[in-house]
């Protein structure tokens, strides 16, 4: 890898949380109200400035003026459409990284064809979601999971450019551009202790960890090398990879928590520290998969 830099990916991974510690971005988010303290805390706790705003009377300024937005459509109705599809134009328009999270899209027709409409707008970015919600949405049809990923859906790898998909279970999967990466998730490793503690709001902290980490990485083409050549994509994607490897160190601290408020204390505690050593150690050892350097390489060769 050449890229004026002498650092591997799990280095640059951790790099990116340097970053987001040093910059402090203003992260954008469109929250669901069920975990809106939560996601607000886990930015706050990587060093990043949440700003929760909700109305579509200031979703343009607030959009404008954000270093990132994340779209979390959870307890979708009308006024939140109204204001979400106001953020992905915006964000659009002033080429601002955005995350969509299409929360239980194959639950109801209502929520399927709002997020239709919102994909059908011209944007770049990270669509985050369980592998029930991108089947969803690629098949264009129903699953009735809610929020949850039951059935194994077999998924396309055609994803339109300039968009990347963060597919989260037992293994978190990356796709774009005919290009994937699977990611241990950190949900998957411990049959008594993830799955014991099922934090409510810990996927939609993904997509607020992903925004964070997209927000350093956009446009900082001279910082994460080449990827001027490959465009939004390039770092959608390494700025997925990175989320998905912060949150999976952060859920694996969870699950030796001696109970469920301990956990998700601890998950917060673990996102503080993924710009220091021990994440990146954490990463050395057997947590950085050889299909990894995918990402990286899509923007660094």
């Amino acid at each position: 890898m050449s890229c004026g830099s002498e650092e591997m990916p799990p280095q640059l991974a951790a790099r990116i949380f340097r970053e987001i510690k040093d910059r402090m971005p203003l992260i954008h988010m469109l929250p669901n109200a069920v975990s809106a303290a939560f996601c607000a805390d886990g930015l706050a706790a990587l060093g990043a400035r949440p700003l929760m705003a909700v109305s579509a009377l200031e979703m343009e300024e607030i959009t404008q003026q954000a270093d990132a937005s994340v779209i979390n459509l959870g307890q979708l109705d009308a006024g939140k459409l109204e204001a979400a599809s106001l953020a992905v134009e915006t964000a659009a328009r002033v080429k601002k990284p955005l995350v969509l999270d299409p929360v239980g899209c194959g639950a109801s027709q209502f929520r399927l064809q709002s997020v239709q409409d919102l994909l059908a707008l011209p944007w770049q970015g990270i669509i985050k979601g369980n592998r029930s919600e991108i089947y969803s949405i690629q098949q264009g049809r129903l699953t009735w999971e809610g929020i949850d990923a039951v059935e194994e859906h077999e998924l396309s790898g055609r994803i339109p450019p300039g968009r990347v998909c963060l597919v989260t279970g037992a293994e978190d999967l990356v796709l774009w551009d005919k290009k994937s990466v699977r990611l241990s998730s950190g949900r998957g490793r411990f049959p008594t202790g993830i799955s014991r503690y099922n934090i409510v709001g810990s996927g939609c902290l993904l997509g607020a960890v992903a925004g964070a980490c997209y927000s350093v990485v956009s446009g900082r083409t001279a910082f994460f090398c080449g990827m001027d050549r490959q465009g939004q994509g390039a770092a959608a994607a390494v700025s997925s990879v990175a989320a998905s490897l912060g949150m999976a160190f952060a859920l694996e601290k969870a699950a030796l928590a001696q109970g469920y408020g301990m956990a998700k204390t601890a998950l917060l505690d673990a996102l503080s520290v993924l710009d220091g050593k021990e994440f990146e150690d954490w990463l050395w050892q057997g947590n950085w998969p050889e299909e990894g350097w995918t990402a990286w390489e899509a923007g660094c060769i």
